[in-house]
C-alpha cells in the first residue's frame, strides 16, 4: 500500500501540535511553536517516508505590529521523494530564541548566523553563533523593522553632476 505523502506529514505536524497549510506549487506549509520545532524538523528529515534531508533556505520575517511578529522559515526538500515543504516557526518577540538546526542540516551554520547577524534571533546550540555580514561591533539588528533608518538621501538625477 503507497502512503499518502499529505498523510504522512499531517500525522508528523499532529505529533508536534503543528498547523499544516497547503501551497499549489511548493508543497505543505507547517506552522510550529519554536519549542517544538526542532522535534519536527528531527521527525521531518528523519522519518523515511519523509526523508527531508534538505535545507534549501532558513530566513526570518518580522511583521512589525502583528502578535506574531517574528518566525523563521526553513525550505525543505526531499531528494528521494522529490517533495518540498516550509516550516515556519513563530518566535517570541520576548526572548527570540530557537534551537540550531545544525545538527541536522550542516548548511543551516551560515544560515543561522545571517539570520543572526540581520534579525537578532539566536540559535541555541549553535556551534559559533557570531555575525557574518556587518562588523563584531555592529549594535542592532538592520532587517528588523524598528531598526531606525537614515533619512532619505538626495541622490542627483541621472545627467546632474
Amino acid at each position: 500500500m503507497t502512503t499518502n505523502f499529505s498523510d504522512v506529514i499531517r500525522t508528523a505536524a499532529a505529533e508536534f501540535e503543528a498547523d499544516v497549510s497547503h501551497l499549489s506549487n511548493h508543497g505543505p506549509r507547517l506552522w510550529v511553536s519554536a519549542a517544538r520545532a526542532l522535534g519536527l524538523l528531527t521527525r521531518l528529515r528523519e522519518d523515511p517516508e519523509i526523508s527531508m534531508r534538505r535545507l534549501v533556505d532558513l530566513t526570518a520575517i518580522d511583521r512589525e505590529g502583528d502578535p506574531r511578529r517574528f518566525e523563521v522559515i526553513y525550505r525543505l526538500h526531499s531528494p528521494s521523494l522529490n517533495q518540498a515543504l516550509r516550516v515556519h516557526v513563530d518566535v517570541d518577540e520576548s526572548e527570540l530564541v530557537v534551537d540550531s538546526a545544525f545538527e541536522l542540516w550542516p548548511s543551516a551554520n551560515w544560515l543561522e548566523r545571517e539570520v543572526f547577524d540581520l534579525f537578532g534571533i539566536e540559535f541555541r546550540a549553535h556551534p559559533d553563533l557570531r555575525r557574518i555580514l556587518l562588523d563584531p561591533d555592529f549594535e542592532g539588528a538592520p532587517l528588523r523593522k524598528d531598526y531606525p533608518r537614515q533619512p532619505d538621501l538626495a541622490l542627483p538625477k541621472v545627467g546632474e553632476s
